[in-house]
């Protein structure tokens, strides 16, 4: 399953959650809202297993690291609340993969800060480029923390610098960055 065929189904369940809230039959929809949390339970048990037995060896743990890694993997195992690294290492790791990128363009990404739900980054780029340069680079690097931390829902860049004099690099030219699926724990 690709990125777009994610978001896809993402969608589509948002939808049927949507219609299933809005049933107005008190009983049907209960019993609808408990069906989907005990599916939910049942998933969230067996990958809590998953991660229970790969971390039982060290295969299992560099096959559970892989996995961890994987965008939609990652995004279910923080759903389920069984991702395998803390919030801060996922962050931090991110920010380590993304520095070589930045370097090439003169920029460089420090973090700041993390909560729950907030990842605070200090961006400086100061080499050439324009303001559509800088708006590149914090889109590049917000979109590298979100593939590793969906359950964040604010990226702060605090000064975000730059030296611009108007010459754009090709090398900065890049394509805009897909928006990715935010997750957000059942309310249910």
């Amino acid at each position: 399953m690709n990125s777009g065929e994610f978001q896809e189904q993402a969608t589509k369940v948002e939808q049927m959650v949507e219609r299933v809230t809005a049933i107005e039959d008190e009983s049907a929809r209960a019993t609808a809202l408990e069906l989907m949390q005990a599916l939910m339970d049942l998933h969230g048990a067996g990958f809590s297993r998953i991660v229970e037995v790969l971390t039982e060896s060290e295969a299992g743990r560099s096959a559970l690291a892989k996995l961890g890694s994987d965008p939609l993997i990652c995004g279910l195992l923080v759903l389920y609340g069984v991702h395998p690294l803390a919030l801060e290492g996922r962050v931090k790791s991110a920010i380590e993969k993304v520095s070589p990128q930045l370097r090439k363009q003169s920029a460089s990404v420090e973090l700041i800060d993390i909560s729950d739900t907030v990842v605070r980054v200090k961006i400086e780029s100061s080499g050439h480029g324009c303001g559509s340069s800088t708006d590149s680079i914090k889109q590049v690097v917000e979109q590298t923390i979100r593939e590793v931390a969906p359950e964040v829902v604010e990226i702060v860049a605090e000064g975000v610098t730059s030296s611009a004099s108007g010459f754009v690099p090709v090398n900065m030219i890049q394509p805009s960055p897909k928006e990715e699926k935010k997750y957000e724990e059942s309310t249910a």
